[in-house]
């Protein structure tokens, strides 16, 4: 970290408290701690700078930052399109991730970009309040991407945070890894841990625990392998001894293998005062579900807020607390704006027992904070820190020393200064950063350098903005983000009121009940238009009108953007009790009028049939099914394939191939494979399997045919529940295209028995 001011600093202005309320107070500021906060303006002794705030501007205390892993800031927010993951250790071995985000780190982390590259990190950070740091990792290799933080305060450096180096604060990103069989494996962390405490070394611990898929929210489960490594934690002798884990703070990063319902999991955190980072925003990009905190905080745990990185988080961690509070208010939680605001500042510094140091403007602390100047009307001070932009930052002060802000007001402070690079945009216009002469960094140029180099790369990156209000890319990948959670809030608050989304007992249903649908949209609807229509009325209609009728299971998928022009729109599979059932629909007004609703969004290009057991050749058009036995596909997991015949091979020699590969899976079906469903044409293959388990879903036979043929779509259906009550207020589900669903309800036979 730089530096202090060498002079002592006066400041006044409205100080914003860690319940919200403020007030106009000057603060003091000597050696870089605030030394008063009083009513009377102090003597100027001692050549004192004195500044004085606007009446729009706010003194918030500086952000804690305690997930993160900041080297990769320069890096845009990664759109995966096979998301959700199960857990880290999957998409850590996916090659999306590999290719877009590994490699690329990778080609531009040279050491010529070192300095500069670290210098944005924090300059991201900062430009969003932030004052405090995890220590930036490299994910994959735990190396540090420079000697030390040289604009906010880093946990790694313990002389930053008013501590001799001979103390720590433990970051960790794997306690445990899976072995071959998924069994979670002790790493050697565990032991540096336990040496660093038991020699006394050991200020905090901020360790990686358990991420992946919560359950929460969803009808999809907890991920097994983050349950069990949870679990191993519990067990582990390490942790056992309550005194002695209590000795110093133990915080786990986003630990969504908790059972929040279980009393043995709230009681072990709670007997050794661990705390919980929590990072939503990163969780329900990759993962499709996030850990359920409210139940950790009404049980008085020590829950904050982490933005985790650029990749797959949000911007800086002052974002993240504004997700958070969009989050609690989908999902009928009772946090409340103050509790969200902790989160940051007191709660955040609680995980490392230094509250008397940070997370508040108040005597004794250091001279940490950020000012923000508001354009609202309003004398509500969390009303301008959640509904205020990072382009609205007059100034962020780190020790009392001047970072970054606004040029006409760091001058005020007489020191030197850089311009933010013009390629930023209009957001940073009046925005500069204070660096020591020292550093040798320009901004300008270094930032400029890296970006032409990002785009010299053989698959080009456009790099990661410094402010939220100037990056488009991550504006936009946050909205459709929001989208979904205003669904997933929705899923939530039924999940509440109804109770779990697991239903009693199962409705096995024989293969040929099964509607086969192929629908292309009408002519004089958009692709916007068509999509908003499926989700918004004719995807939540056909549950409410079809399940009282006789409906078991119903999978709709949406096809993406660049699918064949020959390929369809939509399709789906509508199980029914019977075909009998399925045919006495017809008889009642409710049944024709969803027949009627196809009318609204298909063309007459559209089919549907009833599949035939596969015995013969394929013939095009007509659905097979490939077992003739009763399956309850509203249950276990479906995956579906849809590909198109490659541009040099017949129709004969593609309809062979797909002959072969289903007669395979006749002959000798992977185990726990109860189903599988098929419909071909001359150019196109649409395949559904189902499993009784997700993880025996790795036997598929799949990846046998995806190289003769160009994959559309490949993708686990993801289970989605849907209000049966008409009156209900319902959204529906957001569909852009490659959205695969199993929705989610109370079948008719479960209620009559």
């Amino acid at each position: 970290m730089q530096k202090k001011l060498k002079s002592p600093l006066l400041l006044r202005g409205k100080v914003v408290h860690p319940d919200g309320s403020a007030s106009d107070r000057y603060l003091f500021v000597r050696n870089g701690r605030i030394e008063s906060v009083s009513r009377k303006r102090p003597s100027l002794t001692e050549n004192a700078v004195y500044v004085k705030t606007d009446s729009n501007d706010w003194i918030f205390p500086g952000l804690l930052d305690l997930h993160t892993h900041s080297a990769y800031n320069i890096l845009p927010i990664w759109d995966s399109t096979i998301s959700p993951f199960k857990n880290r250790h999957a998409w850590r071995r996916d090659a999306g991730y590999r290719n877009n985000v590994r490699q690329t780190y990778a080609d531009i982390f040279t050491p010529q970009n070192r300095k500069a590259l670290a210098i944005f990190a924090e300059l991201q950070a900062v430009a969003g309040g932030t004052t405090v740091l995890q220590e930036g990792k490299d994910l994959d290799r735990e190396a540090s991407p420079a000697n030390s933080l040289v604009l906010c305060r880093d946990t790694a450096n313990a002389a930053d945070i008013g501590f001799d180096r001979s103390k720590k604060i433990y970051s960790i990103v794997d306690f445990f890894r899976p072995d071959k069989t998924g069994k979670p494996i002790p790493q050697n962390s565990i032991e540096r841990y336990l040496s660093y405490r038991d020699n006394g070394k050991l200020l905090a611990t901020l360790a990686h625990l358990a991420e992946g898929r919560s359950g929460f929210g969803t009808n999809r489960g907890v991920d097994p392998y983050s349950r069990f490594e949870f679990e191993a934690f519990m067990s582990h002798p390490a942790f056992k001894d309550v005194a002695a884990v209590r000795s110093t703070p133990l915080t786990l990063v986003h630990c969504s293998g908790i059972d929040t319902t279980n009393p043995k999991h709230i009681s072990f955190l709670r007997d050794r005062n661990i705390s919980i980072i929590w990072s939503p925003v990163s969780n329900l990009l990759l993962y499709g579900d996030t850990l359920d905190v409210e139940p950790l905080i009404e049980a008085g745990i020590n829950v904050a807020l982490g933005s985790d990185w650029s990749p797959s988080g949000s911007k800086h961690v002052w974002d993240e607390a504004k997700f958070a509070r969009l989050y609690f208010n989908l999902t009928g939680s009772t946090v409340s704006d103050a509790q969200i605001f902790q989160m940051v500042t007191t709660k955040a510094a609680q995980c490392l027992n230094m509250t008397s140091s940070f997370g508040n403007i108040t005597p004794g602390t250091f001279a940490d904070f950020f000012i923000l100047r508001s354009p609202l009307e309003t004398d509500n001070a969390l009303e301008v820190f959640f509904n205020t932009a990072d382009k609205h930052v007059r100034a962020t002060i780190v020790g009392g020393c001047p970072i970054y802000g606004s040029k006409d007001f760091l001058k005020e402070f007489n020191v030197s200064l850089q311009n933010l690079p013009k390629v930023e945009g209009s957001a940073v216009e009046n925005k500069a950063v204070h660096l020591d002469q020292a550093i040798e960094v320009n901004i300008n140029r270094d930032i400029v350098k890296i970006e032409k180099a990002m785009k010299a790369l053989d698959e080009p990156v456009k790099r990661s903005n410094l402010l939220v209000s100037s990056d488009k890319i991550y504006q936009r990948r946050i909205q459709r983000l929001i989208a979904k959670t205003v669904q997933f809030g929705w899923s939530v608050k039924q999940c509440r009121k109804q109770g779990p989304f697991e239903t009693p007992g199962t409705c096995p249903v024989a293969p040929d009940s099964v509607r086969v649908w192929r629908g292309f949209q009408v002519s004089n609807l958009s692709k916007t238009n068509f999509r908003r229509e499926l989700g918004s009325a004719f995807i939540p209609t056909a549950v409410q009108t079809q399940v009282p009728l006789g409906m078991t299971a119903y999978l709709p998928t949406v096809l993406p953007n660049n699918k064949p022009e020959d390929v369809p729109d939509e399709i789906a599979l509508v199980f029914y009790e019977s075909q009998k059932v399925y045919k006495e629909t017809f008889n009642t007004p409710m049944g024709r009028a969803y027949g009627l609703l196809h009318r609204s969004v298909f063309s007459k290009q559209s089919k549907s049939g009833f599949p035939v057991l596969l015995k013969g050749d394929l013939q095009c058009d007509q659905p097979y099914y490939l077992f003739n036995k009763d399956a309850d596909w509203h249950t276990g997991l479906t995956r579906v394939l849809i590909g198109s015949r490659l541009k040099n091979q017949s129709v004969k020699e593609f309809l062979k191939q797909l002959h072969k590969w289903l007669h395979s899976i006749q002959k000798k079906p992977p185990v726990n494979l109860d189903g599988a469903i098929v419909s071909v044409s001359e150019n196109c293959l649409i395949y559904w399997e189902h499993w009784q388990k997700e993880d025996d879903s790795a036997k598929s036979k799949i990846p046998e045919i995806t190289d003769s043929m160009e994959t559309v779509l490949l993708k686990n259906a993801d289970k989605l529940k849907v209000s049966m009550n008409w009156l209900d207020p319902c959204p529906g589900p957001e569909i852009k295209g490659g959205e695969s669903l199993n929705l989610q309800f109370i079948r008719r036979q479960q209620i009559l028995h």
